[in-house]
């Protein structure tokens, strides 16, 4: 016999299914999307194991990679260090016999001279000790970034498994899961255009409003270029800015430009996780093309219309160079890196 609840919910989907009005064509699309992907994983939740694996992969290869080379540096700091003291040592000693006239000149001078040469050969081996520990910072600071960006994707994972645990009160297995479907996809078709988009546009309006100039800065490695940096994005329009949105988080790595957030409804709170690259979308116009949204874990569907629409298209998170560009110059480039977007002007 099936229970009062139960037939609710086959009145649910039978409605949303076959019978729905015009207004809830989306939804029911939407819908589906989310029951589909709780019996069989979608793309969209490939994805997001991927990008769990992927992040873990490259963490795992590039913790002994960073582990040799500070062990390398710090051996060849020691020697370093070593052979500077022992010069001071030697030439204060020398320099006293001399003047003491304990020591022949020629003597001194000549052993002088053979320490100055060895002092130059140390002096080079010290730059090149330098640029390796730039190097040894470099990998630290990715296996740091990527450390960081692979508890977003934990949270998105941990959070689809206790939403799938936590079954509505009177609601059992196999009728409770497309209900909590159903719910998100309700939530999602209101929190699309009042929050998600509206977010977005708001970056946007801040980074446009403060101006570019103010918001990138200009690189000291790259002669020219200039460049948005996480922790100054994060700092503009990141954290709890913008209403219904909380702790937002921006992640922009070398491979792809990630987003965390909670995001609120009237009725429930969910962990906010998109994935995607930046794309250009003019000469000197860029913006932030998102590949997969992910609530609480649960994916929606990259292909529905109204996120084509509403999220795909215009300016997500758009970023001008124009006001940057001299007269002569032309179009703008960009390049991903770990921490920071590179934008070249020519």
């Amino acid at each position: 016999m099936i229970k009062p609840a139960s037939k609710i919910i086959l009145f649910i989907l039978f409605i949303l299914g076959i019978s729905a009005p015009p207004v809830f064509a989306h939804l029911s699309g939407v819908f589906a999307y989310f029951v589909q992907d709780m019996d069989e994983p979608s793309a969209g939740t490939r994805l997001l194991q991927q990008q769990l694996d992927s992040v873990g992969d490259r963490i795992t290869r590039l913790e002994p990679e960073v582990e040799q080379a500070r062990t390398d540096y710090y051996d060849q700091a020691d020697t370093a260090v070593r052979r500077m003291r022992f010069y001071d040592v030697y030439v204060g000693s020398a320099i006293g016999a001399l003047w003491a006239g304990a020591q022949d000149p020629i003597d001194v001078l000549a052993s002088t001279e053979l320490m100055q040469k060895r002092l130059t050969e140390d002096l080079e081996s010290l730059a090149d000790l330098q640029e390796s520990y730039v190097q040894l910072q470099g990998k630290e600071d990715s296996l740091r970034r990527y450390a960081s960006l692979l508890e977003p994707f934990k949270v998105a994972s941990q959070s689809r498994d206790d939403r799938m645990a936590r079954l509505p009160g009177g609601l059992v297995s196999p009728f409770a899961e497309p209900y909590i479907a159903y719910r998100i996809a309700e939530d999602w078709e209101v929190l699309r255009g009042t929050t998600f988009t509206l977010f977005f546009n708001w970056a946007q309006t801040k980074i446009s409003g403060l101006g570019i100039s103010e918001v990138l800065n200009q690189s000291q490695e790259f002669p020219g270029a200039w460049l948005l940096e996480e922790e100054v994005l994060n700092a503009l329009v990141g954290g709890d800015g913008f209403p219904f949105i909380e702790d937002a988080k921006f992640y922009i790595r070398a491979d792809h430009v990630n987003f965390s957030a909670r995001i609120r409804s009237s009725r429930d709170v969910y962990n906010l996780l998109t994935v995607g690259q930046l794309e250009r979308t003019g000469p000197a116009k860029f913006q932030y093309r998102i590949e997969g949204i992910f609530m609480d874990g649960m994916p929606l569907d990259p292909n529905d219309p109204d996120i084509q629409r509403e999220v795909y298209r215009g300016q997500l998170l758009g970023i001008d160079l124009s006001p940057l560009m001299p007269p002569e110059a032309q179009t703008a480039s960009f390049e991903q890196r770990n921490g920071y977007i590179v934008f070249r002007i020519q």
